[in-house]
This record gives structure tokens, C-alpha cells and sequence, in this order.
């Protein structure tokens, strides 16, 4: 980071002293003064000459006279007699004119010379504010206040001297900003500077102004790194929207997020923006490298994100950052994204039409040219800019004649043109906008006829002619038009309307017209017939209808239906509805009509199905009566008598038509025939002979019988029945609509429905020859209880009940196709109307993939093969797993392929890990033996490299290092392996996470490994500076042959030499601290081992230590951590970064892949995979797994009651600190800011849960807290037992301290300050008996220590983080522990502590699951409604 240059303070050296007082004085007037005002500021700050007197008029006007005649005053342009100071003098005059007196006698002599002051007021005693007499006036006492550090609040009396015709902010802005330097920024109060600092972020984001002339990047860094050590401005910086601004500013400036920004603590990821913006600026950066498809990825993901939070539909998004979601689309240049981008850029300007009137009306108009929609005319978009005034829209026309730019045609770039364009891009470099300012030069070499040095939208089009463009583009109409559905074109459709008696006769058909709109289609509405005539448009369906429509004779010029003809022709039509049941499309057959034997007995009963109306006395009384005036009126109602609809449900009907010959049967047989039952043979006779014009159907069991020679009597044909269903599918929506029947004579035969109905069935084939079967009802009964056990997906049916569903989901209803392929009660799969749909099945057998090594990737490629086809590649088998659930795959034109849950697991995992790269995909070579795991049972080939990496690494598996004779310890066998797994890691080049339990002897593995490593060259070990003294010790105990330096105590001279110097046998032991403050110096040379103690510290991979600790080289890496994951999956990947780098993806990829999916969907299947990724790599043991012989370790809950009077203190700053809250997350609920100051709040609370004096010091009332640590520790005392006493705030260990000290108690004491050498003299005390009590700060001691001389711990206040806590208590619970140990938890009841508490277990549970292997839903950090509910006191969920 570049420090802030300093501006000049100090004035020419060759000036008298009243010069010199008369450029001080006009300095602090600020503004173009009269030289009696100088004279009368002089007198009023009694500024005397070297003689001791005040300065005449005289001797000030030849002062002023000199000083103009040397160029050191500027006179007023247009008014003589007035001055002010240049403004290369201002500041030095200014500061120097403020050393000579106080802010305050300066501001009276300001009041003096322009009249302020208060007056009083007669009658009443009250006083008057006097105003400020004028701008100069307002502007010098603001100024004054402003850069002498004043806070916001003490400008409120200046505020009110504004009067009329002055406004506050304009006095506001013309005193901060007239002559701001560098100087004078930083004397400004934080929340000023901030607001100084945004105003110039601001002008530069939107109108590309930068007069102020400021070093932006140097004063950003300087803010941010301030912040950074300190927290009173890093909580006034996180309140502020500046943040923000710089976020967007860096991004367009192209330029590292290097400080940090203030950190955003977890929110409710349904209102957390966060993630969506971050994918934004993904997008923005591909956009810049050229990587369109990538950009429009991430734009897309951020976009859902913003409107699914906000419920907004535009300005999602700044104006910048949005233009390369837009610019990425045109880039592309097919229809659908160019469509895309025309449609948000309609969106964000909020008209209908593009125009020239802003930014997004612009390229919309641009793309709307290059679509063929406008004419093409690149200067139709306008250059508005004229220097030194410049139009940001502009930028959108630039870009778009750019993008639509024919060498060919286009004119060449005027001259005052490139001078706009050159005069913008120097502008653009001057507001520090790299983004923009490479568009821009990659326009204007467009235009220029150049090529542009940077990725641009033109892409390969660039040396394209318009012609090849232009057929390029219609091209991609033609393709575009032939891949819409053919109603896709209309905005139209007819919907036919049948009304139906009781009876089955058809009254009327109705053609309605329905519209489709953006929320589907519309009301049905009444359609004349004459329209129909006009149309020629109509699909062939509905042409069928038209030709039925005839002139009718009743009115005149009006036409009708030929309902006879109608009925027919809408047999088949895809939108049939009856009038009373609006809106349910109903499927129309056309079917025989049947005669049904009913045997009663004694008797059988014929009768015709449906009934003969015309037999029905009561059905031909409600006959509809039509006029009858002609021959073609009579032949239409003949025809309806014998046309009858019979509706089988609510979405199925029926169309039967008597035939003359059915007709006479009809009217023998009338409404039923019973016939003897002597007589069945003479009527099995008959029937076989009506066969050829009925489907028969009968229950009797003798009407089947052949005749003596063994023949079938009469015409009819006995076959065999089938009771196998076929299934009849129908697309309805995104699902399908389901019917499963029987066809006894075969598929060109009746269906019915399975297991019901008669035994006896004669029918015609299609060949006009009667067929005659005996259905075998329980076997077709069977067949259906076997599709429905089959397909779970299908409801039981009752009794009687028709066997149709609808299945509305579309996954159902593939995996129904799937289910139905494969059953033997399954005959086949009809689709009566609709284009099938084919399901074809694919698993592990079928996945072929191909692993080709690179120098840092594995190259993947292959897919699904079917038939030995390739009919799906991995790339894009990958990219579905990976934004999809589903395992069934579209592959076009009503395929879909069917993947196995197996195979689906193992595309899910292999997409949560891969880089997808279209076709193919690639992995890390680290990953090697994870795929092989997961690819096993695929057909999977592999070069030699992968094989040789494998086997490797199977073979150092199979290998046991041994223990070097050199280390002065005999290990467990725990520790044994610990040492052995890490050899192997080192011995495979992979870098290790030894992520034992605290007190199970770390530290001892990793100095077995430094031993057996240590020929190999020097190791570097990075500890916390606390732990120095320990590694120290411990190596001297256990590991003498290695030699180990302590950096820190090292003279600085020396530290180089004793760096380069260390060699092997030899470890360097540094601080993170001195490692980051020195981190070039050793990232210059390579370390063979490099051992990273207590890890945890590196969690923040945006900070400068874990940026420190990635740039060491090592052979091998091994990272000491009991606490890998304390709060966020993020910390994982820091450390894994660290240890083997690009295991898990970027950040960005990590947070997609794993950390949002399992903290935020809680999705099993994610933390799966990585915990079956990164578990060769960390190696985790619990005390409880492999220690039995360690005392057990009791922790208790010690609940604190409080006085009245506490609680109610307590209680009145919660209910202020929320209503604050409260406030914050309404006014900015998405930032950062908001979330900060929440925290602040409950820290706050926490503290005063302590004790009521850490928050109110004038306060003399003495926590409940302290007083009951002081019962406890009496008690402690009097029993022999020895105590770590663990608190996070200093101040509160300060009161436990004197607690102690009251009492007589012997005690050590340790917190942050406590320098490294003290500490380890302190520790070694306690161990050896001295003190009864350790008070120790828990996060300067809080890991690494062993004090084992303790069996007591008191945790003196619940933190957030539980694993701070765990290791607390783990100083004293470790190896070599002889006693057991009791935790105490001191919780305040009725506070925030009691929730903390409760909240522990959820903590815990998230790093159990990756890191253990447990199986429990992964709790997602809190947001902020979460925390605003423990602030009120609700259960924490």
C-alpha cells in the first residue's frame, strides 16, 4: 500500500512577517477578501508586528500591494480590491495561520470581523442568532470547525446561522471541498473524511469528475488500514455506506481488494445481498477478461439472488456494474441473448421503446439495429459530450457504434469525434476508471479501424462485412423461427365449447377465442363464425371445423354449424371443453357402440350401450328440436338422433354414431332383451354375428361355447385374450395424463378397464372380421396391482373406480415413463395424442470417462454411451448435475435419459469438485485417488501418468515410515500413526491437516516429523508468539539433535543472516506476526517442512497473515489445528488453501460448491463429498477415542442471579440497544454497516452481563458476577484445587483480578500484553505450584499452553465462538493430566449469555459434520434477524 503523499506546508521562506500574517489572515477568511477585512481580522486576533503593535491600514495595503505583485495573491476575476490566497499557498498559509492561536480565539476574531454573535432581545431576556452575512462568511467559520477535527454534531449551531437565501449544504460542500488536499482531508473528523471521501468516490462513479485532484487510492488504503487497528473507527467505518462505494470503485479501477474491506457478519441468507453481489463482480471481472458465457453466468445467479431477496425487478444492480451483464450478452450475439439484453435494458431505463435518452436506451437501441428490429444507423446514437464536459451515457453510444461498426460503409471518425473520445478516455484514467477506460480505447480502435489490444463485444464479427454479418444474422432468425413450436407465433387459440344433455344428444358447438398474455392464457370469449371464415391462419385442427360451418337459412347473411359434421371433425382436437365445466381440457374418441349380456339367472339381458334415445320416451322428449326448413336441416338432425357423446369423466368422452344396420338393431332390442337362459347358445349365435357391427360384451359363461365338430359357430374368430395392459400416455402440461387398459382382442380391439366388466367380448379387427375372446378378469387384475406396486407414484384406486391419473410433476412423471418401460404387466405405450416421450435408462455401466494428466490439471472427458453412442457428454452431463436435482436428462426432441440414483450421486459429487469446461471438464491432480473412488464401477481409462500417481500413492499407504531413534519420547499409538500418515503425505508431496483434539500431543507428531525430515533441509514453524516458548521447550525435551532459533529474539541485524543461514536440522521458529511484518524476506527462500501451529490463526485467507503464510515455498506443509472450523466452512478452505493449494477450487468456486449449499441449503449430499475430498488429507482424533486412561472432564453451568438493581440496569440497555437495532436494519438492513453496529450492540449487552461497570464506569455498584467468582474462588482455595480463570475482556479479569487480591488468593496473571518471554516464565510458575489461580485473556492464552496443573476451569463469560472455549478448558484437560477436571460457565441468568449458551451445540455440530463425518443438517451462520431475536430474548431456533 502507497502511504498518503503529503502536501507542502510551509510558506516561502523570503517573506516579511506581515506578509507572512497577511496570508495567514485571508488563509483562515477564506474566499476573496478587501484588504479592511484583513486589516480588521489582523487587529481582532491581536496579531502584532515584530514592534509589538497591531498593523496599520497602511502598512497592510503595501503588504498586500507587495504580496500581489509577487504572484502570492490572487485577485478576484471580476472584482477589484479583492484577494485571496493561490492554491498552491492555501494550506501552508491555512495551518500555519492556525498554529499562531487556538480554534476557539480564531473563530471569535472570524465573529468580530463579520458581525456574528448573539443578540439579546428586549422583553423576554431571550437572545437572537445572528446569521451569516454572507458564503465567505458562512464558508471561513465552517472551515475552521471542519478541519480542526470537529465532529458532525458540533456543526449544528453553525447550521442554524444559515439563513435565508444561504443553504447549509451548499456552505457545506463549498468548505469542505474548495482547495482539498491530501493535508487537510486527514485533519477531518473519521465521519467527515468518510463523507469527504464518498462525495469524491461519487463524482468520479457517476459523472467522471475528478477535480479535487486527490490520490483516491492511497486515501482509501490509508482509511481502510487505520481501521484495521482501529476498532472504534473500523465500527464507524461498517456503519457508513462508504464501503460501498469503494467496493465499486476498486472494481472499476481494476484493482486488488488489498485492504479489506470491514468484515460482514453472517445474516439470514434470505435477506443476506452479499452472495449476490459477489457474483456480480464475478461477472463484471470475466466480462473484462473476454470469458462472455462465464459473465452471464454469474450475472444471471446474481440477479436471481437481488430480486428473490428484494422483490425488485430493476436497478438491482449499479449502473456500471450492470453494463457488463449486458455487454457479456451482446458479445455472445445469438438471438436468445440478444433478446435477453434488450429486454433489461427496456427493464432498467423503464420504458417500452428504446430511445437516446439514457444509458440503457441507447444499447437497447443498438441491439434492436443489429437485430434487423431498427434500421442500421451508428449515428443514430448520439455523442453529447462536449469538453470539458462529458456525458456518461455516451459511453453506451461509443460501444454501440463500435459493435455495429462496417468498415466498409461507415464513414471515417471525425476529428472533433476522436477528440471527444481521447478527452473521455484521459478522464476515465484520471477518475482511477481502468474498466470503463478500456472500453472506451477498445471502441475508439474500432472505430479507427484497429484492433483492440483488450477482450471486446465486437469478438470474431471485428473484420467481418456487413453482408457476411447480415446473413449471419438472418441465418440465426431462420434457426431461431424453425426451433419454435408452431403455436408459438400465435397469440391466439380456439377453444371448442360442446353442450350436452343428460342423455348424451349434442345441442350446440361453441368456438371461443382465448388470448395468451405474460401470465398464460386468457378468458375464453365468443367467436362468430364469420371470423372463422376470414381467418386463414388456422391450424389444421381447427380448419376441420371451419369446413363444417354452412349458410344458414333462418337469418339472413349469418352462418351455423353442422353439428352432425362437428362432432366428427373435433374427434382428436387438443382443446375440447364442455360448458359445465369450464377450463378442464377434455380428450374426445370416437368409439362403437357396444351390446352388453348381463347373465340375471334365469335369464339374460341384452342392451345396447349407449341407449337408443330414440327408444327412451323421456330422452326423446328432451331431444334438442332443430329448425327444420330443407333436406340438409333433415339429414343433420337424422344424424344427431344417432349420435350420442357419453362422458367418461371430467377430461374423457366418447363420440358413438349408429350405423343403419345399428340402428335396426337398435330398435329390435329398444331399451333391454331378456332372452331365456335355454337359449344362450341360439344367442351366442346371433352375436357372433352381430359382431362385425358391436362390441360385445357378456358375463356369460356359455356364450362362448363351440360347436360339435370342435369349430367356433357363426362368423365370429376365437382367440386367446390378452390380459396384459397397455398403457395410454398423454402430455398434459409439464406432466402426464395416465390410462392404463386391457385390449383382450389385441391393440386394434376395445379398451377396457382391467379386471371390470364382462368375461365375453366380441369385436371387429380392422380387417372387418368379428373376433370373439374370454377376458381372464383376475389376471388383468393382478397386471394392475403390479403397476400400481411398481409405481409408488400412482394413487390406489377404489373399487369401481376408472384406473386414470394425472402425474403434474414433471420428475414423476419421467420416472413413471422409466418404471412403465420395464414391467411385464406393461403390454406397451400408447400415446394417442402427443409426441412420445422416450426415457432411456443409464448407470455407472454406461459412463465411460477418460483421464488425460496435465502439468496442473487432470483433463476429463467421455459421457454417457448408449448402443456404444455417445449420447451425452460429461461436460454437460456435469453441468445439470450441477444446477439440477433431477436425474432425468432432456436430450431433445422427447428424450430424456434416465440416470440411476448411483450414477447421479456420482456425477453430483464429481460436479461439486470439477471445473466445467463444455464438453469436458478437469479436476486438480491432488483429487487423483477421490476420482478414482468415485468413477469405480464406470468404465474409466486413464494414461500412464494418473496410473503412476495412484499407484504412488497407494504404495506410500502401504509404507511405514519409521520413527527417527534421535526423538527422546516414546509415542502412544495414536501418535504413532498421526506420525506415520503425515510422513506419507510428505512423502506423496501433499501437504497435511493434523487436526487432533487439544491436549493429544500435537506438537510431539509434529516434532517426530521435523526429525525425520530434517536432513532434507531447513523447516520454518509459524506459531502464535505465545506458544514460542513451549515449541522451545518441547524441542529441547524431546527432540535435542534438531537445532531451533527463536526469529524474535533475535537481533534485528541478525535475522537476515540467521533466515538464509538455517539449514538442515535446523527449524526457525517466527510469530505470524513477525512473519507477515517480514513476509517477503521469507518467502525468498525455500523451506523443506513448514509447520503451521495453531492454524486457525490463518482462517481469514483475505487477511495479510494468511497472504503471508501462502507465499512461503515448502516441500511439505503440515498445519496444527484442534479447531479448523470454528464459525465458517471458509476457514477450512483458507487452511487447505494453504496446505494443498486449488483442492478446493477458488473461494468463490469453494463458497459455490460447498460453503452456500451446506450452511445455507444444509444439503447432505454437498458435505459428503467434502468431507470424502478432504478427508485423505486431515487426520482428526478425539480425547475420547483414543485416550481411556484421561480423568473425565465435568462441565457445569454456574447460573448468577443479579440484584434489582443490576437487572434493571441491564435491562434498560438492552431495550435501548435494540431499539438502535432495530432502526439500523430498517434504514440499511442489506449492509454491512448494519450488521456491524447490531454486533456492537450485543457486545455491549455481553459486557454489561459481566459487570454493570465495564459499560456505565461512573457506576460504584459491584457485579453479581464478580461476587459470586469470589464465593467460588474461596471455596477453590480452601479445597486444594487450582484454577484457570479465562475472560475475553481485559477490563473484566481486572476485577477478578482485584477480587483476588481482596481475598489473600495467590495468582498468575496473562493477557495480550504480557510480553513472550514473561508469559512462558508465568506458565512455568503455575506448573511448578505458584499461585492458586491463573487469570488468563482467552485469546492470548487460550491455545497452545500446557497447565496441567489445574483441575478447575472457569469460563468467566460465554463467547460466541464455543471452540475458544473448548480450547480454554483444554489447557488443563490434555495428556499428562492426573486428576479430573470441572469446567465452570459463570452464565448471568435473564441475558444474552443464557442464549449463547444454548447456541453452542449448533456451532459444534457444523465442523462434527465435515471434519467427524456426521450426518446432521449443517447449521448456517446467524443472521441478522437471528441475532436481533437474542437481543430480544426469543429461543434461539
Amino acid at each position: 500500500m502507497n502511504a498518503v503523499p503529503p502536501t507542502p506546508v510551509a510558506l516561502p521562506e523570503d517573506l516579511t512577517p506581515l506578509q507572512r500574517d497577511v496570508l495567514q489572515a485571508l488563509a483562515v477568511l477564506t474566499g476573496h477578501r478587501q484588504r479592511a477585512v484583513i486589516h480588521k481580522f489582523l487587529q481582532a486576533a491581536s496579531w502584532l508586528t515584530d514592534k509589538g503593535r497591531p498593523p496599520t491600514g497602511d502598512a497592510v495595503r503595501r503588504a498586500v500591494d507587495e504580496l500581489a505583485a509577487q504572484g502570492r495573491l490572487a485577485a478576484h476575476p471580476s472584482r477589484s480590491g479583492y484577494w485571496a490566497v493561490p492554491p498552491e499557498l492555501h494550506t501552508a498559509a491555512w495551518l500555519s495561520g492556525l498554529a499562531r492561536d487556538t480554534p476557539e480565539r480564531l473563530a471569535q476574531a472570524l465573529a468580530e470581523v463579520d458581525g456574528l454573535g448573539e443578540v439579546s432581545l428586549p422583553f423576554g431576556g431571550r437572545v437572537r442568532i445572528v446569521p451569516f452575512v454572507n458564503m465567505d462568511a458562512a464558508c471561513a467559520a465552517v472551515r475552521l470547525t471542519l478541519f480542526c477535527g470537529a465532529p458532525p454534531e458540533q456543526l449544528e449551531p453553525l447550521r442554524l446561522r444559515c439563513g435565508w437565501g444561504l443553504e447549509w449544504q451548499a456552505v457545506l460542500e463549498r468548505a469542505l471541498f474548495d482547495r482539498l488536499d491530501t493535508t487537510l482531508l486527514m485533519r477531518l473528523h473519521p465521519l467527515m473524511r468518510m463523507e469527504a471521501l464518498q462525495s469524491c468516490l461519487e463524482l468520479r462513479l457517476r459523472r467522471w469528475s475528478c477535480t479535487d485532484g486527490l490520490p483516491m487510492r492511497e486515501l482509501v488504503d490509508t482509511l481502510l488500514s487505520e481501521a484495521g487497528r482501529d476498532p472504534a473507527l473500523m465500527a464507524l467505518l461498517s456503519g457508513h455506506s462508504l464501503p460501498m462505494a469503494i467496493e465499486e470503485w476498486r472494481l472499476l479501477a481494476q484493482l486488488p481488494d488489498d485492504p479489506p474491506l470491514p468484515p460482514v457478519e453472517p445474516v439470514d441468507p434470505a435477506t443476506d445481498l452479499m452472495p449476490a453481489l459477489l457474483e456480480a463482480h464475478a461477472g463484471l471481472r470475466s466480462m473484462a477478461a473476454g470469458r462472455w458465457a462465464e459473465a452471464t453466468r454469474h450475472y444471471s445467479t446474481a440477479l436471481e439472488g437481488l430480486r428473490r431477496v428484494t422483490g425488485l425487478r430493476k436497478e438491482l444492480l449499479p449502473a456500471w456494474l450492470a453494463l457488463g451483464h449486458v455487454l457479456a450478452l451482446m458479445a455472445q450475439g445469438t438471438p436468445a441473448s440478444l433478446t435477453q439484453a434488450q429486454k433489461f435494458c427496456l427493464t432498467e431505463s423503464g420504458r417500452r421503446q428504446a430511445g437516446t435518452d439514457s444509458l440503457w436506451g441507447l444499447l437497447a437501441l443498438a441491439i434492436r439495429m443489429r437485430q434487423g428490429e431498427e434500421r442500421r444507423d451508428p449515428r443514430a446514437l448520439p455523442i453529447r459530450s462536449r469538453p470539458p464536459h462529458l456525458h456518461t451515457d455516451d459511453l453506451a453510444s461509443w460501444i454501440g457504434r463500435a459493435w455495429l461498426h462496417d468498415p466498409a460503409s461507415d464513414p471515417a471518425l471525425a476529428p472533433a469525434e476522436r477528440t471527444i473520445a481521447l478527452e473521455t478516455i484521459t478522464r476515465l484514467h484520471q477518475c482511477g476508471l481502468t474498466l470503463l477506460a478500456g472500453l472506451m480505447e477498445s471502441a475508439l480502435a474500432v472505430l479507427e479501424g484497429r484492433t483492440p489490444e483488450r477482450p471486446f463485444i465486437t469478438g470474431a464479427s471485428l473484420h467481418q462485412p456487413a453482408w457476411q454479418r447480415a446473413l449471419d444474422e438472418l441465418a440465426r432468425l431462420g434457426q431461431d423461427s424453425a426451433a419454435r413450436p408452431e403455436s408459438a407465433g400465435h397469440a391466439t387459440r380456439l377453444v371448442w365449447v360442446l353442450s350436452v344433455n343428460p342423455h348424451g344428444a349434442l345441442e350446440a358447438i361453441q368456438p371461443m377465442e382465448q388470448r395468451q398474455g405474460p401470465r398464460g392464457w386468457g378468458k375464453p370469449r365468443e367467436l362468430p363464425l364469420s371470423r372463422l371464415l376470414r381467418d386463414d391462419s388456422l391450424p389444421p385442427q381447427d380448419l376441420r371445423l371451419v369446413r363444417c360451418i354452412r349458410a344458414s337459412v333462418h337469418e339472413r347473411g349469418g352462418q351455423r354449424l353442422d353439428l352432425a359434421q362437428a362432432i366428427v371433425a373435433l374427434v382428436g382436437h387438443p382443446l375440447i371443453e364442455f360448458d359445465d365445466t369450464p377450463g378442464v381440457n377434455v380428450t374426445l374418441v370416437e368409439a362403437p357402440a357396444e351390446i352388453d349380456v348381463t347373465d340375471l339367472g334365469a335369464r339374460l339381458r341384452v342392451t345396447l350401450l349407449p341407449p337408443p334415445r330414440w327408444c327412451d320416451p323421456q330422452a326423446d322428449r328432451s331431444e334438442p328440436q332443430l329448425p327444420i326448413i330443407n333436406a340438409a336441416d333433415q339429414r343433420e338432425a337424422d344424424q344427431l338422433l344417432l349420435t350420442t357423446v357419453l362422458r367418461d369423466g371430467p377430461d374423457r368422452a366418447r363420440v358413438v354414431r349408429f350405423s343403419a344396420a345399428q340402428k335396426r338393431a337398435a330398435q329390435l332390442i329398444g331399451t333391454g332383451l331378456e332372452v331365456p337362459h335355454e337359449a344362450m347358445a341360439q344367442l351366442d349365435e346371433v352375436l357372433r354375428g352381430l359382431g362385425a357391427h358391436f362390441s360385445i360384451q357378456s358375463d356369460s359363461a356359455g356364450a362362448g361355447a363351440t360347436g360339435p365338430d370342435g369349430a367356433s359357430p357363426a362368423q365370429a374368430q376365437e382367440v386367446e385374450a390378452e390380459t396384459r395392459l397397455r398403457a395410454e400416455l398423454t402430455p398434459e402440461g409439464d406432466g402426464l395424463a395416465l390410462r392404463l387398459a386391457v385390449a383382450p382382442l389385441g391393440a386394434e380391439g376395445p379398451r377396457l378397464e382391467p379386471g371390470q366388466g364382462r368375461v365375453r367380448l366380441i369385436a371387429t379387427s380392422s380387417g372387418g372380421t368379428p373376433r370373439a375372446t374370454r377376458r381372464d378378469l383376475a389376471r388383468e387384475r393382478d397386471h394392475l396391482e403390479r403397476v400400481l406396486e411398481a409405481c409408488p407414484m400412482l394413487e390406489p384406486l377404489p373399487d369401481g373406480a376408472p384406473a386414470r391419473w394425472s402425474v403434474a410433476e414433471p420428475e414423476l412423471a419421467l420416472a413413471l415413463l422409466e418404471r412403465l418401460h420395464t414391467l411385464q404387466a406393461v403390454e406397451a405405450l400408447d400415446w394417442p395424442r402427443g409426441r412420445p416421450i422416450q426415457v432411456d435408462g443409464a448407470g455407472l455401466q454406461q459412463l465411460k470417462v477418460r483421464v488425460r494428466s496435465g502439468q496442473d490439471w487432470l483433463a476429463l472427458d467421455g459421457g454417457v454411451e448408449i448402443d456404444e453412442q455417445l449420447v451425452f457428454s460429461l461436460g454437460r452431463l456435469l453441468d445439470w448435475s450441477r444446477t439440477r436435482r433431477s436425474r432425468f436428462v432432456p436430450m431433445g426432441d422427447g428424450r430424456y435419459l434416465a440416470l440411476t440414483e448411483e450414477l447421479r450421486g456420482r456425477l453430483e459429487e464429481m460436479a461439486g469438485v470439477a471445473e466445467i469446461r463444455q464438453d469436458a471438464a478437469r479436476l486438480t491432480p491432488l483429487a487423483a485417488p477421490w476420482l478414482e473412488q468415485t468413477l469405480e464401477g464406470s468404465r474409466l481409462e486413464t494414461d500412464a501418468r494418473f496410473r503412476e500417481r495412484v499407484e504412488r500413492l497407494a504404495r506410500l499407504e502401504r509404507q511405514v515410515p519409521r520413527l527417527p531413534g534421535t526423538l527422546q519420547a516414546e509415542l502412544r499409538p495414536y501418535q504413532q500413526e498421526g506420525f506415520e500418515w503425515a510422513m506419507r503425505r510428505a512423502g506423496a508431496g501433499l501437504g497435511a491437516i493434523l487436526a487432533d483434539d487439544m491436549g493429544l500431543g500435537k506438537t510431539l507428531q509434529a516434532l517426530a516429523v521435523l526429525l525425520a525430515r530434517g536432513r532434507g533441509g531447513a523447516a520454518l514453524v509459524v506459531a502464535p508468539t505465545s506458544l514460542i516458548g513451549n515449541w522451545l521447550a518441547e524441542a529441547h525435551r524431546f527432540a535435542p539433535a534438531l537445532r531451533l532459533s527463536d526469529f524474535g529474539a533475535t537481533p534485528p541485524a541478525e535475522r537476515e543472516a540467521l533466515r538464509m543461514a538455517a539449514g538442515p536440522n535446523e527449524v526457525l521458529l517466527v510469530s505470524y506476526t513477525l512473519l507477515q511484518l517480514d513476509a517477503e524476506g521469507f518467502a525468498g527462500r525455500d523451506w523443506h517442512t513448514l509447520v503451521l501451529d495453531e492454524a486457525q490463526a490463518v482462517k481469514n485467507a483475505a487477511a495479510r497473515r494468511s497472504q503471508a503464510v501462502h507465499a512461503l515455498r515448502a516441500d511439505f506443509r503440515l498445519a496444527l489445528s484442534g479447531t479448523p472450523i470454528e464459525n465458517r466452512l471458509a476457514e477450512l478452505w483458507s487452511i487447505m488453501q494453504i496446505c494443498n493449494p486449488g483442492l478446493l477450487g477458488t473461494q468463490a468456486q469453494f463458497s459455490e460448491r460447498f460453503a452456500v449449499p451446506i450452511e445455507r441449503d444444509r444439503h447432505r449430499g454437498r458435505q459428503r463429498t467434502l468431507r470424502r475430498l478432504v478427508g485423505p488429507f486431515i487426520l482428526r482424533r478425539t480425547k475420547s477415542q483414543v485416550l481411556e486412561d484421561l480423568p473425565p472432564r465435568t462441565e457445569l453451568i454456574l447460573p448468577v442471579e443479579a440484584e434489582p438493581a443490576e437487572q434493571a440496569h441491564y435491562e434498560a440497555l438492552r431495550r435501548q440497544a435494540l431499539k438502535e437495532a432495530e432502526e439500523a436494519l430498517q434504514g440499511d438492513a442489506g449492509s454491512g454497516s448494519a450488521q456491524l453496529h447490531l454486533l456492537a450492540q450485543l457486545t455491549r449487552l455481553r459486557r454489561a452481563a459481566c459487570d454493570p461497570r465495564l459499560v456505565t464506569p461512573e457506576l460504584s455498584l459491584a457485579g453479581a458476577k464478580v461476587r459470586a467468582f469470589g464465593d467460588l474462588a474461596r471455596e477453590l482455595a480452601a479445597n486444594g484445587h487450582r484454577t484457570l480463570v479465562f475472560s475475553q475482556f481485559v477490563d473484566f479479569l481486572q476485577l477478578l483480578r482485584a477480587t483476588l487480591d481482596e481475598a489473600g488468593l495467590s495468582h498468575q496473571y496473562l493477557d495480550g500484553a504480557t510480553p513472550a518471554a514473561e508469559r512462558s516464565r508465568r506458565v512455568a510458575a503455575f506448573q511448578d505450584g505458584e499461585g492458586d489461580f491463573f487469570l488468563i485473556s482467552l485469546k492470548a492464552g487460550g491455545f497452545g499452553l500446557n497447565l496441567t496443573a489445574a483441575d478447575y476451569v472457569v469460563i468467566a463469560d460465554p463467547w460466541w465462538n464455543p471452540a475458544a472455549e473448548d480450547q480454554a478448558s483444554g489447557r488443563a484437560h490434555r495428556i499428562g493430566q492426573q486428576r479430573p477436571v470441572t469446567v465452570y460457565r459463570l452464565v448471568r441468568q435473564g441475558t444474552l449469555e443464557e442464549r449463547i449458551v444454548a447456541l453452542h451445540h449448533d456451532k459444534r455440530e457444523l465442523a462434527a459434520q465435515v471434519l467427524d463425518g456426521g450426518d446432521g443438517p449443517a447449521q448456517a451462520p446467524l443472521a441478522p434477524q437471528e441475532l436481533l431475536a437474542l437481543m430480544r430474548g426469543d429461543d434461539p431456533q
